[in-house]
């Protein structure tokens, strides 16, 4: 016997979006198990909206166990930060730099609206790329070009909005440099797509981005009516990323479903071919729960500490054990007024090769450096007149050329020294605005990298191959887009897997 229909392993947002529909669209009752102390997963906000009073310690475990994310730097020392400069009290920061495909369009947004629940986000305005010395709007700068490139580039945009959904999968092993060289020799707009490609992607490298992915999320950014220079290409969720866990959460226990915090799964319980229910540890020990349906959100790569690997055929077993996550160095710095204050100023800004990592031997020969003001294009986030601006480098914890980026503390200090570096020499009054910053080298920010080899057939089904009655989400499993958006996507699939209806009807018609 089992008191509930379906339980769920993490409350990660996969988990919860598929919690939240389950629990309001098919009336079951949900039980959603979580390790840690909080739910949201990677998607965790800190600051006076969330819990002004958390602690130095209490910010660090949950940095650790959300996003594997340790504080490597901090200027001044963190304590500092967080009393003098009342970090928690003033501020709302999120475990990372945290952008939307489709901004307020996006794919998680659209299921929130269908459970009767709004998400607000505040739109980004403007995407803005380093050149002579000066930021531009990226459409500036193809403006600049010969006219022969320019109508190169609209050809090259052309032929790739023309590839279906269905046609992009030839390219998921295509890595994006290999594909726009196929398209073009004009170097200006290969490194153009290029530099796009690996800032959706969050990746360093366009060797190191699928092709078919990137082309997905552009025609779906374009069906959409969605523009990074003009607004809605991206956006954060208002007030913190931390909203959209709660609200699906409200979604499920306003059904009547239920969510544990601190109750770790031990072991996921199978007879026969069947997973049955869950061993969970709880105050007074361990306790087995049952249940007709089982959703794991753990990561696959770690799934083997509670579901054993003779249940994962061997090519599923090869497909775990080379996945690698989206990892980084970020960057939260307070200022006392915005250093830019012109066009595009709530927009991101990014560089291609970030002055002075050219000689460090990263992958990409330099490091992309991406930066934002995040207050302001979501005023909550700092006191008024201030700006708390986020910063992102990507970091490979496995290098397909070299040994692993994310745990090299020499490069990471490296890589903190050129950015101030470079806010230092690019805007004079750099010293007399800045107030706090602090780095943490996140491992795990996205549970996979948008690279050849790792997506489409790839990808591990929201069905387990061997096991009835236990399916799998998250943005490891089958579904396509980038981070949270493609979360939103998997989501569907599961529940469809489990209910056996479409719901990706819930979908705009270019998110399906």
């Amino acid at each position: 016997m089992s008191d509930h229909d379906v339980i769920i392993i993490g409350s990660g947002l996969g988990g919860l979006i598929c919690g939240a529909m389950l629990a309001a669209m098919e009336g079951r009752k949900v039980l959603v198990l979580e390790r840690n102390a909080d739910i949201g997963g990677k998607i965790m906000s800190y600051g006076y909206l969330h819990d002004p009073d958390i602690t130095e310690e209490e910010y660090k475990t949950s940095l650790a166990a959300c996003g594997h994310s340790k504080i490597v730097y901090s200027d001044p020392d963190f304590s500092t930060i967080v009393e003098k400069h009342g970090l928690f009290k003033n501020y709302i920061v999120d475990t990372g730099w945290h952008q939307m495909s489709v901004g307020p369009r996006n794919r998680f947004a659209q299921i929130a609206q269908a459970l009767g629940k709004k998400i607000p986000i505040s739109p980004t305005v403007g995407f803005l790329y380093y050149e002579d010395g000066r930021f531009q709007q990226i459409s500036a700068i193809a403006a600049g070009w010969p006219k022969e490139s320019q109508a190169e580039r609209r050809r090259v945009a052309w032929e790739t909005s023309r590839i279906s959904k269905e046609e992009s999968h030839a390219y998921d092993h295509v890595d994006y440099d290999a594909f726009l060289k196929s398209l073009t020799t004009d170097q200006r707009v290969i490194d153009y797509y290029g530099l796009m490609g690996c800032y959706s992607a969050g990746l360093n490298d366009p060797r190191t981005v699928s092709a078919g992915e990137i082309i997905r999320v552009n025609n779906m950014n374009n069906m959409a009516g969605t523009h990074f220079q003009k607004g809605g290409g991206g956006g954060v969720v208002t007030g913190g990323f931390k909203h959209v866990a709660n609200i699906f959460a409200e979604v499920i226990t306003e059904n009547g479903g239920e969510i544990l915090t601190s109750s770790p799964v031990r072991e996921i319980l199978v007879e026969g071919n069947t997973a049955v229910g869950v061993r969970v540890r709880t105050e007074g020990g361990e306790k087995e729960l049952r249940a007709p349906v089982i959703i794991n959100n753990v990561p696959p790569r770690h799934l083997g500490r509670v579901l054993p690997d003779q249940y994962w055929p061997l090519d599923f077993r090869q497909r775990i054990e080379s996945q690698f996550p989206l990892a980084g160095l970020l960057g939260f710095m307070g200022l006392r007024e915005p250093i830019e204050k012109g066009d595009g100023k709530a927009g991101d800004f990014s560089i291609r090769r970030l002055p002075g990592t050219e000689e460090l031997g990263v992958i990409g020969e330099a490091s992309i450096f991406s930066f934002e003001q995040t207050s302001e294009a979501d005023p909550t986030r700092a006191p008024e007149g201030k700006c708390l601006l986020n910063t992102w480098i990507s970091l490979y914890p496995k290098n397909p050329f070299g040994p692993s980026e994310i745990d090299n503390d020499d490069l990471i200090n490296t890589l903190i020294d050129r950015i101030y570096d470079f806010f230092r020499a690019q805007y004079p009054q750099w010293d007399d605005v800045y107030e706090w910053g602090y780095f943490t080298r996140a491992k795990d920010m996205y549970g996979m990298s948008i690279s050849p080899g790792q997506l489409g057939d790839r990808r591990l089904p929201v069905v387990h191959p061997t096991l009835k009655n236990l399916f799998h989400t998250g943005d490891n499993v089958a579904q396509w887009g980038i981070a949270t958006d493609g979360v939103g996507h998997g989501a569907c699939l599961t529940v469809g897997a489990v209910t056996g209806k479409d719901y990706t009807h819930l979908l705009a018609p270019w998110g399906r």
